[in-house]
């Protein structure tokens, strides 16, 4: 037992100094909608936003405004201190989140080990609950999934514990509650789970009074914040649901309804997704009574069933894949008679976790979030954030207007001007200024055009940055974390004397 506290020990301080260094560098954000209804969202309340600036989500009150609300609280606190730098008050939001999912996911294991009985098992169970590559890229999003899963992920450490404290249900339904705050749709395996209590715990009815009043009240202190926040009475999950309804839930875009088991197989990388798919068909097999399948199923069967989907959707339940990769290989062990056979496939898959997370853990975590567009606007903060700039961009490169609509105020400089060109053909000396520094940014994709991309090469500009380093441009060619042909170069004119 000794030799065990000793490795979970130095996994754990292993595992925080990825987490942290990860948060350091995850500039920006990994999908709009972190920076949109979340951080934009609090700037209405700091007074640096108004309405306008604001998402058409805000007019249509349909998102939970609890984590804004957080936000604006830690901005506050950051501008006491004079922590006024954008990209620090980020960092600093990021690496609260490295903390809370390094908290919930100790809690959970510790609580947990006890499933499995073998200890070499329970170092592997730390390992990959900490350490499976994708985990601690997801930990540092200071975004609604990332929260709701930490939160859910907590609620299951209480369930679990060995507590016979009276109000163990009350604080699961309480951490049940804010986890559903944070994103609606942990309310499908939220009722999983519940039903799974009911169904194979035989829990009273009493006890799930509990859970549920508590989770009500909950929802309630959220309808509270909401009509706060909105300056109206607002119900906002129906709002939500209602409109996802009446849209057929496809108002932006539709993948088939495999989409998702395709994604567990492909978005971990396949040497980590086939052993995951593998492991939930053998519990769907030979475990049908094991909380995971009540939790995983139900949520990725209803989002199966909604036309709009991203993978980004599966984030709340990443933290329960350790635990399913762990029950799958103990069913196959089980059932594997040849044991030179589970030798080999031993050392396949401690060789492949040392492989395969070792390059995800220092490429994810080397890189700004997503296409690393913060990364460009992070390097024009903080070499040119003191001058007049005059931002040429080809469509769909402008990193601080990603989607031609509505600009990231949070992070725009205030003395920029912007100047949009369709192609590089159109770049031309009337849109250089000569009181400005004069930049030029561009998707590699914008470079297909060979003739119309000479100019990027030639005396007068100088190539200054991309947004996600080449070394893990070409790793990603395997992990498929991004597209490559949507990464940023950031030119500057040279001053012409």
């Amino acid at each position: 037992m000794g030799v065990f506290k000793k490795n979970k020990a130095l996994i754990i301080i292993f595992a925080a100094f990825v987490y942290f260094t990860t948060a350091y560098n995850s500039h920006g954000f990994y999908h709009a909608d972190e920076q949109y209804q979340i951080i934009e969202f609090a700037g209405l309340k700091l007074g640096t936003h108004s309405v306008s600036d604001l998402a058409w989500e805000f007019k249509a009150q349909i998102r939970p405004t609890l984590q804004p609300v957080i936000c604006f609280t830690f901005l506050k606190i950051f501008e006491i201190f004079n922590i006024n730098n954008p990209y620090n008050q980020a960092c600093l939001l990021r690496i609260l989140s490295a903390l809370m999912a390094l908290i919930a996911i100790s809690f959970f294991v510790k609580n947990t080990e006890s499933l499995i009985k073998k200890k070499p098992l329970k170092t592997a169970y730390y390992l990959v609950s900490y350490l499976l590559w994708f985990i601690p890229v997801v930990s540092v999003r200071f975004s609604s999934e990332t929260w709701s899963g930490i939160l859910f992920l907590l609620s299951l450490s209480v369930f679990f514990s060995e507590s016979k404290n009276t109000l163990k249900p009350f604080l699961i339904g309480l951490i049940f509650g804010f986890s559903f705050l944070f994103r609606f749709q942990i309310g499908f395996v939220v009722l999983g789970f519940i039903l799974w209590i009911f169904v194979y715990k035989h829990a009273s009815i009493k006890y799930l009074f509990k859970i549920i009043t508590a989770l009500t009240l909950v929802i309630f202190l959220g309808v509270l914040v909401d009509s706060w926040f909105y300056g109206e009475l607002v119900f906002a999950p129906w709002k939500y649901f209602k409109l996802v309804l009446e849209s057929g839930g496809d108002g932006f875009g539709a993948s088939n309804w495999y989409y998702y088991f395709i994604k567990l197989l492909s978005y971990p990388s396949f040497f980590v997704g086939a052993p995951l798919v593998l492991s939930l068909i053998l519990i769907l097999i030979y475990k049908r009574d094991n909380f995971l399948l009540w939790c995983i199923l139900p949520f990725i069967i209803i989002h199966s069933l909604i036309p709009h989907k991203e993978e980004r959707f599966l984030f709340p339940i990443i933290y329960l894949f350790p635990l399913a990769l762990m029950e799958g290989y103990i069913i196959f062990e089980t059932i594997c008679r040849k044991k030179s056979f589970l030798k080999l496939i031993n050392v396949l898959l401690i060789t492949i976790f040392i492989i395969v997370n070792a390059i995800g853990i220092i490429a994810m975590g080397q890189k700004s979030a997503g296409i690393g567009r913060m990364e460009i606007t992070k390097h024009i903060h903080d070499n040119y954030g003191d001058e007049n700039i005059n931002l040429i961009y080809c469509s769909w490169a402008n990193p601080y207007d990603p989607w031609h609509g509505l600009p990231i105020k949070f992070y725009l400089e205030e003395s920029i001007i912007t100047q949009k060109i369709n192609n590089l053909c159109e770049l031309n000396d009337s849109l250089f200024q000569d009181d400005a520094v004069n930049l030029i940014v561009v998707r590699k994709i914008d470079k297909q055009n060979i003739e119309c991309s000479k100019i990027l090469n030639s005396d007068i500009i100088n190539f200054e940055i991309q947004s996600i380093p080449r070394w893990v441009e070409l790793i990603n060619q395997r992990y498929k974390g991004f597209e490559n042909h949507e990464i940023l170069e950031l030119h500057k004119l040279k001053r012409l004397d």
